[in-house]
């Protein structure tokens, strides 16, 4: 049973006849429901529905990450953080039509933003694990030097990832996140953003390779 907790004029919360409403970011969204169908599914729908699934897949694990890289952009906008990161990388970040959809990992974003991207960035193996570097930012750019970055390596064979939320401050110039001994030798997609330190402004991540 839906309830308007504010009135007639107030925002439907819960389900009534064919609508559901709910409260996403101050705004009430109402939609209809959905409702079976005994068609055969089209080509094309068949496409859509895995490529949902392995966006899925592929983000859920990455939760916390996606929140830092993509909450403010979904600020006053009728989707949170993790369906903006499923739309967007569903609809740039994968490949191939069913039943051979994949994702596309050079396009992936795990943040989205504003903020100077990282500049030069590299990654490479190293005895504790991955060590990402980047350049400083210089000229106008160089009070940015207190932007703190975040990192994912993930291994598609295994479905295993390592990242980092927070991490050095861009003045630092280099990283590493520790990989454990059963995942070092997988190949590994690699990116890097930055946050600032009011947690106000996020870069667009930056795909930075495959190691191994």
């Amino acid at each position: 049973m839906g309830k308007l907790p504010n009135g007639v004029f107030g925002p439907l919360i819960g389900t009534t006849g064919p609508l559901t409403g709910y409260v996403l970011n101050g705004q009430n969204i109402i939609k209809a429901i959905p409702h079976p169908s005994n068609k055969p599914r089209s080509e094309g729908q068949k496409t859509n529905a895995q490529r949902m699934t392995v966006v899925n897949e592929f983000s859920k694990p990455l939760s916390p990450l996606l929140k830092i890289g993509f909450g403010l952009a979904a600020k006053n906008t009728t989707k949170n953080f993790y369906n903006l990161a499923v739309s967007y990388n569903k609809k740039y970040a994968t490949k191939g039509e069913y039943p051979n959809v994949e994702m596309d990992y050079t396009n992936i974003l795990i943040g989205m933003g504003k903020l100077l991207p990282a500049i030069n960035p590299k990654v490479e193996l190293v005895p504790e694990g991955l060590k990402f570097s980047w350049d400083q930012a210089d000229g106008p750019d160089a009070d940015r030097d207190n932007d703190q970055v975040f990192l994912l390596a993930y291994a598609p064979g295994s479905k295993r990832s390592r990242y980092m939320r927070y991490g050095v401050e861009r003045a630092e110039g280099s990283t590493i996140i520790h990989i454990k001994d059963d995942m070092i030798n997988e190949p590994m997609e690699t990116y890097i953003s930055f946050v600032n330190d009011e947690r106000t402004a996020v870069a667009t991540s930056i795909y930075t390779g495959r190691i191994n």
